[in-house]
């Protein structure tokens, strides 16, 4: 009993955690259920066009041997698209693993050429922190634009593939447009290869510069056109939208155009009014017609009988007042006359649509016989149906509580293999962390193990021909930079000391160069305005000129550690 109690309470909470990962999942029962009757009605549509597809097919005699031959063909397209799919994924695998191959060799050598010199600590951390460097770059640079590239990929073919499908029309268009383009690019590849033979390497350098820079022109204007031809089919399909929009809304208000089963039975009984209604109308018309007859008989006596028949009724109503009034009775029975007319094609018609009625009533009869029987075969399909449904609820419900268990472990399964791999992960790199600070150790173990060689000279072996250890190669290192230190502070002395003087002599020579540029231009000036008389005299601006044109030399010359600037005429 207590078993029996524990296995119930194992159950319950089996069935209680399924219950909350079906409560946390996004999937809801109401769209579940609106999923599955479209799968059916989808399932019962293919399983009538199969069955439409077998009695057509049943009197072909190579169907049989068509449809094992497209099975096969199907399998093996199948077989095909799993191949290309895994063989895809695999060239994937092989490109990161390449990836991955080439930057732990990368590494290698590098911790190999590190090894191999004798390089300092220090040199060793900013050879790390350089390559920290180079990552955050790729981190912050690279990643970034490359997922930007990928980015706009995606909305490039979401686009595409939100778009109506290309027409044949369209897809000449652009073959065209394509062809168009590859023309004119080996027209300029022609024309670049001549002016490069014509004109040689540098002149040809220059042709391609301009011929570059006329294609890269054009690429910017056929982006641009792309760019317009997106904006404007973006613009056709919210057009197209609209357009739909309102043909729904049109529909949605003028209603159907055929006539449902109770207008239908309402015509029928007005046209039956109408025609009952016709019939009286027809057989009073009938009357008016003989009488009208007898009245023409009569008429015609009394026109036999008086010749002037017409002169006698204008004088008879003339004399009782009613002057006009045999043409306004022509004239109302001209009217009738035509009335009549058009109540006998009235007459025709509704005799047609009753015909009419009548053809379509008994067509309706003699459809209603002919589907008794597949309305009775239907009723039977209809309940077997509902018993298989309630089979397959059953199944699926079955089939569901197993998919949930299975999927369940399915993820406690895949959490555990990504914790059990990143424990690996997180090992290997400890690993080769110890690996490489095991390396370095060992470089400057055998560092020291060679400088106690070279002091306790065991050997004759010597770090360099003139040193013979490390210590000694420092202290002439240290040496050397001392002596250098020293030889500079005396440079600096010498430089701080002479810098007043030669700065003042600077200025000088600076202020003079002004007052001689001046003295220039004044002589210019009064040179232009005294003509010819002042260029032959001599004065100031021939001293000027003298001074400027090339006469004087300059010359330098240092006294006392300081560089002095004379003129000599």
């Amino acid at each position: 009993m207590y078993e029996h109690y524990q296995q119930l309470q194992n159950q319950f909470k089996a069935v209680h955690k399924e219950v909350d990962q079906l409560r946390a999942s996004k999937s809801r029962p109401g769209e579940l259920r609106r999923e599955i009757g479209q799968l059916e009605e989808e399932s019962q549509q293919l399983t009538e066009k199969i069955a439409n597809l077998k009695k057509k097919s049943a009197s072909d005699p190579g169907f049989q041997e068509l449809l094992a031959a497209t099975s096969a063909l199907r399998k093996e397209q199948e077989e095909q698209a799993k191949l290309a799919e895994r063989k895809r994924d695999q060239m994937l695998s092989l490109s990161l693993a390449e990836k991955r191959a080439r930057e732990a060799e990368a590494r290698l050598q590098d911790l190999r050429a590190s090894l191999s010199q004798d390089a300092t600590p220090e040199q060793l951390f900013e050879r790390l922190q350089s390559q920290v460097a180079r990552n955050n770059d790729i981190l912050t640079t690279k990643f970034p634009a490359e997922f930007r590239t990928q980015q706009e990929t995606l909305q490039r073919l979401e686009r595409a593939l939100s778009e109506p499908p290309k027409t044949e029309h369209d897809i000449a268009d652009m073959e065209d447009e394509v062809q168009a383009l590859r023309s004119t690019i080996q027209q300029y590849q022609a024309q670049i290869a001549d002016a490069q033979v014509a004109q040689g390497s540098g002149d040809g350098e220059d042709k391609l510069a301009v011929f570059r820079q006329h294609a890269n022109l054009q690429a910017r204007k056929l982006a641009e056109k792309e760019e317009e031809l997106e904006q404007l089919r973006a613009d056709k399909q919210r057009l197209l939208r609209s357009t739909e929009e309102l043909e729904a809304k049109l529909a949605s208000i003028s209603g159907s155009k055929f006539m449902s089963r109770d207008e239908f039975k309402q015509y029928a009984t007005t046209l039956r009014n109408k025609t009952n209604q016709y019939k009286k109308v027809k057989a009073e018309l009938a009357e008016l017609t003989a009488e009208s007859v007898v009245l023409h008989r009569t008429e015609q006596l009394l026109k036999s009988k008086d010749a002037d028949l017409e002169g006698f009724l204008r004088d008879l109503e003339r004399q009782k007042g009613v002057s006009g009034f045999l043409a306004t009775q022509d004239k109302i029975d001209d009217v009738s006359v035509q009335n009549a007319r058009v109540n006998a094609l009235k007459g025709e018609t509704l005799e047609e649509i009753s015909r009419v009625v009548t053809d379509i009533n008994q067509a309706l009869k003699e459809r209603k016989n002919q589907l008794a029987p597949q309305i009775k075969e239907l009723r039977t399909v209809r309940q077997r149906y509902q018993e298989m449904e309630q089979v397959y609820l059953e199944r699926k419900a079955q089939y569901d509580h197993t998919a949930v268990g299975l999927e369940a472990e399915r993820l406690k399964l895949e959490q555990e293999c990504a914790a059990f791999q990143e424990d690996a992960l997180r090992e290997e790199s400890q690993f080769h962390l110890l690996h490489c600070q095991l390396q370095l150790q060992q470089g400057k173990a055998d560092k020291i193990a060679q400088e106690i060689e070279f002091e306790q000279g065991t050997s004759n072996a010597r770090l360099l021909r003139d040193i013979r250890s490390f210590q000694e190669l420092y202290k002439h290192k240290v040496a050397q930079q001392e002596s250098l230190t020293k030889e500079l502070r005396k440079q600096q002395k010498a430089l701080k000391t002479s810098a007043p003087a030669k700065k003042q002599q600077r200025e000088m020579f600076e202020g003079l160069l002004h007052l001689l540029s001046c003295k220039a231009r004044l002589a210019q000036q009064d040179n232009q305005k005294n003509g010819n008389a002042n260029r032959n005299g001599g004065g100031v601006g021939g001293v000027g000129q003298d001074m400027f044109d090339g006469r004087a030399d300059i010359a330098h010359f240092d006294v006392g550690g300081a560089n002095v600037m004379t003129l000599e005429a």
